[in-house]
């Protein structure tokens, strides 16, 4: 796939050419848009996303001798919907098309994200827009719901995470080749993650300590003890991790509240991740641990772990034996909880211990470390 590259127009002329092309290979005939309208979705600083709506009927035939042409659009009109991204001037329009293409080539067909139409783009005044299909609404309502949702959904998010895990293992050297990407080699990679979680280890008291200082957070003094006591003890288990360590590409986001799709109610709903802008390069089970979040019943967490295991089972990615996997997933859920405690502790303090929501995540992840490195007998 290449974009296409538009002469400068206005906007509309632009999209709407573009739509033309994408949407006569849908078809596969040539149409022409008779009604078209947008509703602006979201926007961030990089980019906005829209709904199109459109009105597609076949092409004007050509005016019959001695009399007028028309055509019977009741023979076929179409009210169809189309997810636009527009991406603003200052971004990189170059490794932004390079990425979704790429992408785009090996996500298609694969029900794990939205299928991708193509990406246009108008030289002139530098725009750039990524068409793809539109998943309807998101049935997913926010971030705390993720833990809540009942487990029909999770187990469905988890065979796709799983999906993603496989597929991007497979298409690794593919990947690997976008420049903008710019993945460490494994090596590097492993040595990168042991510091990350060492420098959690070693600093995360620090953090806390400055945080219990301000006397304003009396529910974590008592916890600032414990939590402590488990730091140590955790070193070990980084060195056993580090010499088994399982590589996949994953999604760089996955928020519950903006990036986790139900595409369709009823007896049969699809699992989707969108808003693909980036990857990472992470150990799986550390990738999963985090996924799972931390609000969960450890029953039903550890039951959505057999489910990753059985999806990906047979594959480099998880041991053999689902009772190995899952010992080795609770190593990776304390470090895990650990980095995360360190990293929103550290965010509070940015933020002049004034950010509810960085409270609000330590007050649910701290003691949930503290517990389960007590209640697995880890430590």
């Amino acid at each position: 796939m290449s974009p296409d590259i538009v002469l400068s127009r206005t906007e509309d002329e632009a999209i709407k050419e573009a739509l033309i092309r994408i949407l006569s290979n849908k078809y596969k005939r040539d149409v022409r848009i008779t009604g078209f309208s947008r509703e602006e979705l979201r926007s961030w600083q990089q980019s906005t996303v829209s709904r199109l709506y459109l009105r597609v009927a076949p092409p004007l035939p050509p005016r019959r001798r001695g009399g007028r042409g028309g055509v019977d659009e009741g023979d076929f009109c179409d009210e169809t919907t189309v997810i636009l991204k527009q991406f603003n001037p200052d971004s990189n329009d170059e490794d932004i098309i390079i990425f979704q293409e790429a992408l785009g080539r090996i996500l298609s067909g694969k029900m794990i994200a939205p299928e991708f139409y193509g990406t246009v783009r108008d030289v002139e005044k530098r725009r750039h827009w990524l068409f793809m299909e539109d998943l309807g609404k998101n049935l997913v309502r926010g971030r705390m719901d993720w833990e809540n949702e009942g487990m029909r959904h999770c187990l469905g998010f988890v065979e796709k995470l799983a999906k993603i895990h496989l597929l991007f293992a497979e298409k690794e050297e593919e990947l690997r080749v976008i420049r903008c990407l710019r993945v460490p080699p494994r090596p590097h990679a492993v040595s990168v993650w042991r510091d990350r979680c060492e420098s959690a280890i070693s600093r995360a008291p620090d953090n806390i300590e400055k945080i219990v200082q301000t006397g304003k957070f009396i529910w974590l003094n008592e916890m600032a003890t414990d939590f402590a006591t488990i730091l140590e003890p955790c070193r070990p288990i980084i060195d056993s991790l580090t010499s088994q360590l399982t590589f996949s590409f994953t999604h760089a986001d996955k928020s519950p509240e903006e990036n986790m799709i139900i595409g369709r109610e009823g007896e049969e709903p699809i699992y989707y991740f969108i808003d693909w802008d980036g990857l990472v390069f992470v150990p799986v089970l550390d990738d999963l641990a985090g996924f799972l979040g931390y609000g969960r019943e450890v029953a039903e967490e550890l039951a959505l772990v057999e489910k990753y295991w059985e999806c990906v089972k047979g594959s480099p990615l998880v041991p053999k034996d689902l009772g190995e996997c899952l010992i080795i997933y609770k190593y990776f859920k304390l470090i895990h909880s650990i980095w995360c405690v360190y990293y929103h502790a550290g965010r509070l303090i940015q933020k002049q211990f004034q950010d509810v929501w960085h409270e609000g995540v330590l007050r649910q992840i701290l003691p949930f470390a503290i517990k389960i490195a007590k209640e697995w007998q880890i430590i």
